[in-house]
């Protein structure tokens, strides 16, 4: 079968085409060719950097304004108003701890609160994933993440960008994303052509989209 210049032949292969240039193929196989690599690195993944990625993804969704405005408004209530009340009622020391808890809540609590439900969802659902490694190869045709049996092939022009952070590379796609953890490189300049590579070509690909 052919899809954009990608040969791959299948024996027992189960193979979808999400959208345009982006491939996904679980299940067994004998016999797959892929667009020979210019960089490859493999790795063993991270709940973190899934973390990450569904955070970066949660956070690019327009909040429904209501919502929105429902959320600030319970802030204003309970960081603001009611500790105002407090001290216009002579209850500065009850104000202030009131003011206080609910500073320390907003800032530090619930974040927390929703970063452990976060990794314990991952945890069930991917925890044994970081066992296993996982390989990125990146192409002139675009990104290939291989783990678990399954193949995902990404062309340039869906990637939308690519992002560093201290302990992983990222590359985000419309809805999508993966995390390369840079300990799986064995030198920091080999780490440095690999995130140089992926950004110039992502570049050029969103270039040639927009001049078309």
């Amino acid at each position: 079968m052919r899809r954009d210049g990608i040969l791959v032949s299948i024996d027992k292969v189960g193979c979808t085409l999400n959208r345009k240039n982006f491939m996904q193929i679980e299940g067994t196989h004998s016999r797959m060719r892929f667009p020979d690599p210019v960089h490859v690195v493999e790795f063993y993944p991270s709940l973190d950097d899934y973390i990450y990625v569904s955070t970066k993804l949660t956070a690019s969704i327009p909040s429904k304004p209501i919502t929105t405005y429902a959320y600030y408004a319970f802030l204003l209530l309970n960081t603001i108003v009611f500790p105002a009340f407090l001290w216009l009622n002579g209850y500065f020391v009850g104000g202030l701890f009131v003011f206080i808890v609910n500073m320390v809540a907003v800032a530090v609590l619930v974040p927390r609160v929703n970063s452990d439900a976060m990794r314990r969802y991952y945890a069930t659902l991917f925890g044994k994933r970081e066992e296993r490694i996982a390989r990125v190869e990146l192409s002139n045709d675009g990104i290939l993440y291989s783990a678990n049996d399954s193949y995902m092939f990404w062309g340039w022009e869906t990637i939308e960008y690519v992002e560093e952070t201290e302990d992983s590379l990222f590359v985000f796609s419309e809805g999508n994303g993966i995390g390369i953890r840079k300990n799986g490189f064995a030198y920091q300049d080999e780490q440095r052509q690999f995130l140089d590579f992926a950004k110039s070509h992502a570049r050029e690909a969103a270039g040639n989209q927009l001049s078309a």
